[in-house]
């Protein structure tokens, strides 16, 4: 996928962010249920390029965040604990004779929808690297484990911009947009993706957000340095993301929606269980 920033997001009275609202992330109805979104994409994914065909996994879920480690609490009555949205951007993506096996998670306060942390793991057949990004209050570290000669690890802070963000947050973000206003175009800062093997260089260059809609779609543009992305969302809530088309070539299209605690759905035959189950489905 191309390497485009993305956005941390951050609640302050700008006409930059005039557009973002965090009602969809602090939606409890949706999300207080115990229950993940959990996605299915049909996918043409750029790699060495040209584009292969595979199958893209996105998950949405809320939890509960152990403030000091950043990580799920097993605490079901811990004071102290946040609750975030998580997404999981799971791609398992063939490359002639080897494949590439990766999984980016975002982390998003809900009370107010920043980003706190992403990590990432990648296996592509000939090594594995880790990546993790924190946030503690004004500050952003980021530290990588690479098998790269030169990038072996190391870790370095990130100077975000006041309207700053990550690429691999889009999927979400454009979620977030506020569609009952005009819509006018929006300019963000934006850096690149961390779902690669190597260790980011996140630069954050101006990028514009404009949206076109119709009875049923909404059409959210992303223009960057390196082209332009379009996300195509379901008109009504919850704005459901149903097709990505990328800068770089890449495709994906939605072909299932569940909301199901998929957790509990680890025995064989499970997932055709789960996709025959019309009460896990949510509309075409």
């Amino acid at each position: 996928m191309f390497r485009l920033p993305v956005l941390g997001f951050f609640l302050v009275t700008s006409c930059a962010f005039a557009q973002f609202t965090p009602a969809l992330i602090q939606n409890t109805s949706y999300w207080g249920d115990g229950k993940a979104e959990f996605n299915i994409y049909d996918a043409q994914i750029v790699r060495e390029g040209a584009p292969r065909a595979c199958e893209i996994l996105h998950v949405l879920v809320r939890e509960s965040f152990d403030p000091k480690q950043l990580v799920k609490s097993d605490k079901p009555n811990q004071a102290d604990a946040i609750p975030v949205l998580k997404l999981n951007q799971i791609l398992h993506v063939p490359t002639g004779l080897y494949v590439a096996q990766q999984m980016h998670s975002n982390f998003w306060r809900v009370d107010n929808a920043q980003l706190v942390k992403f990590s990432l793991t990648s296996g592509d057949s000939v090594g594995n690297t880790y990546k993790e990004g924190r946030r503690d209050n004004a500050a952003f570290t980021y530290e990588y484990r690479t098998y790269g000669d030169g990038i072996a690890g190391g870790k370095e802070n990130v100077a975000l911009p006041p309207n700053g963000f990550f690429y691999d947050e889009l999927p979400w973000l454009v979620r977030t947009i506020d569609f009952q206003k005009p819509s006018t175009p929006f300019e963000i800062q934006l850096a690149g993706s961390a779902i690669n093997s190597k260790k980011d260089n996140f630069i954050f260059k101006p990028a514009k957000i404009s949206c076109k809609a119709t009875e049923r779609e909404i059409d959210v543009a992303v223009e960057h340095s390196a082209g332009t992305d379009h996300f195509v969302l379901d008109r009504d809530f919850p704005n459901l993301l149903r097709q990505w088309n990328a800068a770089d070539g890449s495709r994906l299209k939605m072909k299932r929606s569940l909301k199901v605690a998929y957790w509990n759905y680890n025995k064989p035959g499970d997932r055709e269980k789960a996709l025959a189950d019309p009460m896990l489905r949510h509309p075409d």
